[in-house]
């Protein structure tokens, strides 16, 4: 989030005009792959304020010289079009592609603006290292950049029981023992300029978590259905075994149009099939190829089967013909497995777009490791053409592009998590989940400029999503699998969305046909890359949010005990926030889980007496939420010397501040010192006389805070506030 480098400092983009010659393994190196395709330009200084990633304003060139659009400058105000009413109803079609294993870290981590390598905020281990340093017996790993040409990288453990062990019962310490040390690989905007150019375009969601500690199955369970039913292995795609309902059928009960796109052609290349992603053909309401009663019944009727409205063309779309399409990455390829998503994307087509569509790509262009991220560039790249290709249909449409899990690799933020007990989230007595951040980015008019949205999402938060739109537009199509917990704690999108303002232009991304050229041609250079220039401090900017987090220390002297008394301020109905407590000293580490809502808060409790009246632990949320609290408990009646005690309020408004009041319950005076960690604010040294108080207000950026308070008493009286103030209603 900070755009002052940290301890670690990933090379998000390595300006350079070339790479030494003895960096080079064998090949080319991708600049030199550029250069020879004609696309490696001049490199310009990237300035900071208005320039998103690597974009400057108007049309500008990165460091690899394709062109990109300028994504954060002054946006372009239009009126609203005709029969537009500036809300949700707005949008008439939904398309949804989820492409396969990567972490949001694995991608995004070195991204500026984003909650990725630079994240103060971060959890701390009792060593004092931060979540980034992983540890590897006596040693740890770090982050380390991935620099072959395709950004290509290997498939790693990703079963539930290898997520488990990651998550090491909350402890969030043992990707190197459960992944091995290549979990802690990443890419850069020099390995795939064309997602990071996109993300800069358009909105990225960099608190979205997979619903499952696990594989694809569950995960895409959950996105199709909103719940894995207890799955948290992959199997059964295709048995036509599982009953309960899937959302498509929501849809049709509900009169809503819907169509998957997929190939299916199964002839055992990667370039056509499905990769068995769509597990929507292991439910019995849509086989047809069986020969249960259920297969025959859905095979005659003819209703079922209708084109352009039957449940099953629709859940399955048509078959291609093997022979039709080339088992290869070619254009013809490309346009043959899209080939009934184009066609409905034109005007007056037969069988046009429906209200609410997904598209599942075949395995080489999914970006699965070890597929390349160009060939999943390529084909995402293919999808937004085809949809602005017709300037009536994108004008209304939101694409929803997002990973079904991160495979085996490394996401620092700690996921939610419900108490031991909750229904429907466990499986045994472990979390289904969440499981680690993955990538996702909202592409529309209403998504358009530039931006990151904090608020906690997984895969039902799409369905949610459909189910706020499809009732907006007066025909509710409603899950009814989806937990209590779950939906609290996952958004539904409409916070990343601006309905008020769209911005219908386009931008011009990186030329995909020429990163798969580069992809084909396959070419490394060494991990002993030059070090990147700092970046300037442009960055992206942060969707408000209408809530945030509180925790507020209490100390009992006459007990020996203290308190986070955790709340949460703000929201619509029903939301809630996954908060996490950690001891710093004094006990072994572990995680404790707290849902906090407005209407119930929560106390994580400390017994000190037991402990010569010492206390240090920690309280992590979503969006930077960190309240650290140690000291030492002075017991009632010893007044002697100062005595410290503090008081937070989070101000709202059109500037909003953290308005912090020093207290000193002692006899003697107490010096306070406040240093900002992160954001604004600088340092203050304030003295407060025994029975005073003093207050000031400590200043935000765009909401955002983080403030550590020491005091001179001797007692290691240390606390932090770190966060984020929301936008609240009146």
């Amino acid at each position: 989030m900070s755009s002052e480098p940290k301890e670690f400092t990933p090379d998000p983009y390595v300006r350079k005009e070339s790479v030494p010659p003895e960096v080079l393994r064998s090949g080319l190196s991708r600049r030199g792959m550029l250069k020879a395709l004609g696309l490696l330009g001049s490199v310009g200084t990237l300035t900071g304020t208005a320039g998103a990633a690597w974009a400057q304003s108007g049309t500008g060139t990165n460091t690899a010289g394709l062109k990109t659009a300028g994504t954060n400058a002054a946006p372009v105000k239009y009126a609203l079009p005709a029969g537009f009413k500036g809300d949700i109803t707005d949008i008439k079609h939904v398309v949804v592609l989820v492409q396969e294993n990567r972490a949001f870290d694995h991608y995004f981590g070195a991204l500026p603006g984003v909650r990725g390598f630079n994240d103060k905020q971060a959890l701390r281990f009792q060593n004092g290292a931060d979540v980034f340093s992983q540890p590897n017996g006596s040693s740890f790993v770090k982050p380390t950049r991935v620099t072959t040409v395709a950004g290509t990288t290997t498939g790693l453990d990703h079963s539930y029981s290898g997520g488990l062990g990651a998550w090491n019962s909350g402890r969030y310490n043992n990707w190197i023992g459960a992944k091995g040390a290549p979990t802690m690989q990443y890419l850069t905007g020099e390995e795939i300029p064309w997602q990071w150019s996109l993300a800069s375009a358009y909105t990225i969601c960099d608190n979205w978590h997979c619903s499952v500690m696990g594989p694809t199955t569950p995960n895409r369970l959950y996105h199709w259905t909103g719940t894995s039913n207890g799955v948290t292995g992959n199997g059964g795609e295709s048995d036509g075994n599982r009953t309960w309902q899937t959302y498509p059928e929501a849809l049709q009960n509900a009169g809503v149009s819907w169509r998957i796109y997929v190939d299916n052609t199964n002839n055992g290349s990667s370039w056509v099939g499905d990769y068995t992603d769509s597990p929507i053909r292991g439910f019995s309401a849509f086989t047809t190829s069986g020969s249960t009663a259920t297969d025959l019944a859905n095979r005659a009727d003819p209703v079922k089967n209708a084109p352009g409205t039957g449940l099953v063309w629709r859940a399955g779309s048509a078959p291609y013909a093997s022979t039709g399409t080339p088992n290869n990455d070619s254009d013809a390829n490309l346009n043959g497995v899209l080939k009934d998503f184009i066609a409905a994307c034109q005007p007056a087509a037969a069988n046009p777009l429906p209200q609410v569509s997904w598209i599942v790509a075949p395995y080489s262009w999914s970006e699965h490791p070890s597929a390349n991220p160009e060939h999943g560039a390529h084909f995402s790249n293919r999808v937004i053409q085809t949809l602005q290709g017709n300037p009536d249909l994108w004008k209304s449409t939101l694409l929803i592009m997002t990973f079904d899990e991160n495979d085996g690799y490394f996401d620092h933020v700690l996921p939610p998590y419900a108490e031991p007990g909750t229904p429907g989230e466990y499986s045994g007595s472990t979390p289904i989940g969440y499981g680690a951040r993955v990538p996702a980015i909202l592409v529309s008019p209403w998504t358009r400029g530039g931006w990151v949205s904090g608020e906690t999402f997984d895969h039902t938060s799409i369905i949610q999503f459909l189910e706020k739109w499809t009732t907006a537009q007066g025909t509710p199509a409603l899950s009814t699998t989806i937990t209590d917990w779950r939906r609290g704690i996952s958004g539904d999108l409409t916070s990343s969305m601006d309905f008020a303002n769209p911005i219908f232009d386009t931008p011009s991304l990186p030329d995909t046909d020429a990163l798969v050229q580069i992809a084909r041609a396959g070419g490394t250079i060494s991990t002993q890359v030059p070090a990147a220039d700092k970046w300037d401090g442009g960055t992206l900017r942060h969707r408000p949010l209408s809530f945030h987090p509180h925790g507020s220390f209490v100390e009992d002297r006459n007990s020996g005990t203290v308190s986070a008394k955790l709340s949460l301020v703000g929201g619509p109905k029903g939301k809630t926030v996954s908060l996490q407590a950690f001891p710093d000293k004094y006990a072994a580490f572990s995680n404790t889980p707290y849902t906090v809502s407005a209407a119930k808060s929560a106390s994580h409790n400390w017994d000190a007496s037991s402990r010569d009246g010492k206390y240090a632990f920690s309280v992590y949320g979503p969006d930077g939420f960190v309240r650290s609290h140690a000291g030492t408990v002075l017991p009632a009646g010893q007044n002697n010397a100062g005595v410290p005690r503090v008081d937070v309020d989070l101000v709202s408004g059109a500037e909003p501040v953290v308005k912090i009041t020093l207290r000193n319950d002692g006899l003697q005076p107490v010096h306070y010192a406040l240093a900002a960690n992160d954001y604004l604010g600088g340092t203050r040294s304030i003295w407060v006389h025994p029975g005073s108080s003093e207050s000031i207000n400590w200043p935000t950026s765009e909401g955002y805070y983080d403030v550590i308070l020491t005091a001179d008493t001797g007692t290691g009286w240390q606390h932090r506030y770190a966060g984020r103030v929301a936008q609240l209603s009146a």
